[in-house]
């Protein structure tokens, strides 16, 4: 009788450590996307501004406060993570990518402007977050996820519940995008994608061309990921651009105001700028919002993406890519999100202050060095921090 009740005992408790996306009851959800505000003066309440976020899945919208705490959306789902590696299971692996990770930023020559984490469990299931957040996750702790630079721009997530046969698309994409892993402990019984995604040297062999994949989630959910070309010329350069062309619709695009090509296109593909967001956190310019996001403009067009990079022409010499969701309802609020929009027609670049494309964080440190957080050491569980000249990465 006790063994019974002892096994049950286990299996809850499996359960409630599954691999997914999370919401901020806990519960298990396919997809959800984030929406974070910028800190505003005029917010009510000082002590949540810049901390308040909406949440978006398969059920609708909500308001929610406090995406640092370790009760929300983002701190539930990151819960596999967030501990030492050797009490991680023997199962399960992770890798955290960042052209910003804490203390640092990785060498804009060699690695793409994305942000993102996989977590998952050989076999089975497990997550892609790709965001816009400079130094996230900060910490692997539950009460110090949250970078302390986190809340002085808007910000956007996207994260998907994907079977374990999914990784290996995602694994090459985040060779084509060149995507740093700053943090990582990929088991050697993992897909050989995901084990070169966490090597510098892998990724640096991969051809410098346009890669669109088609994903689909663990409830049957479709997505699209892209992988943009490196180059100068606008139209191969610009990420949007290629998303425009292949989903065959005008793009919304909001991006960080600081670095953006004016709207241009062909008609029925053109790549029109976001000039103004308001939804029920507030309203702001593109000059506080860091998120990197499109939206079809096309009604028969259901395609939201959520991006790694901007539109600055410095950005189109640089890998990034985008995962796209097919959702009408997604669709639409993000389509309500933009208040005003620019026009299909070369025009002057909006004068924004000149400033960096992550202004919100530490100064670039020098170029020939970067600090390494380094937490993939094995089952020492120690989370030390290594210098590592760039010349030495292969």
């Amino acid at each position: 009788m006790w063994r019974i009740i002892l096994t049950i005992s286990l299996v809850s408790l499996g359960c409630d450590g599954r691999v997914t996306c999370r919401n901020d009851n806990n519960g298990e959800v396919d997809w959800f996307i984030l929406y974070k505000s910028p800190r505003m003066a005029s917010a009510d309440d000082p002590n949540l501004t810049g901390l308040r976020y909406l949440y978006i899945d398969s059920r609708g919208m909500r308001k929610l406060d406090r995406i640092d705490r370790p009760n929300s959306a983002l701190g539930h789902t990151l819960q596999p993570i967030l501990k030492s590696i050797r009490k991680m299971e023997p199962r399960f692996g992770f890798l955290s990518y960042s052209d910003q990770p804490p203390g640092c930023n990785a060498d804009p020559k060699r690695f793409g402007h994305s942000k993102g984490l996989l977590m998952v469990e050989h076999n089975s299931a497990g997550v892609w977050l790709l965001h816009s957040t400079p130094q996230f996750p900060f910490r692997r702790e539950p009460e110090n996820f949250w970078p302390p630079s986190g809340s002085a721009n808007a910000q956007t997530f996207i994260c998907v519940t994907f079977n374990y046969d999914q990784f290996q698309k995602i694994g090459t994409h985040l060779q084509h995008i060149r995507a740093f892993p700053f943090d990582h402990d990929i088991p050697d019984s993992f897909h050989q994608e995901l084990k070169d995604a966490a090597k510098w040297t892998e990724n640096s062999q991969q051809p410098n061309e346009v890669l669109i994949q088609d994903l689909t989630s663990t409830k049957g959910k479709t997505l699209r990921s892209f992988a943009k070309k490196v180059s100068d010329d606008v139209e191969e350069g610009d990420l949007y651009v290629t998303i425009a062309e292949n989903i065959h619709s005008n793009m919304h695009v909001q991006v960080w105001g600081c670095q953006r090509d004016e709207s241009h296109g062909n008609p029925g593909e053109c790549v029109i700028n976001i000039d103004s967001i308001k939804n029920s956190l507030g309203e702001w310019k593109p000059a506080t919002d860091h998120s990197k996001w499109c939206v079809a403009g096309d009604q028969n067009r259901h395609w939201t993406c959520i991006a790694d990079v901007n539109r600055g022409r410095r950005q189109y010499g640089r890998y990034g890519g985008a995962l796209c969701i097919e959702d009408t309802n997604v669709q639409n609020k993000f389509l309500q999100f933009a208040k005003v929009l620019g026009n299909c027609r070369k025009r002057p670049v909006p004068s924004y202050p000149e400033c960096d494309s992550d202004s919100d964080t530490v100064p670039m440190l020098d170029s020939h060095l970067l600090l390494i957080p380094n937490y993939n050491s094995g089952n020492t569980g120690n989370d030390t921090e290594t210098h590592i000249n760039p010349s030495q990465m292969g």
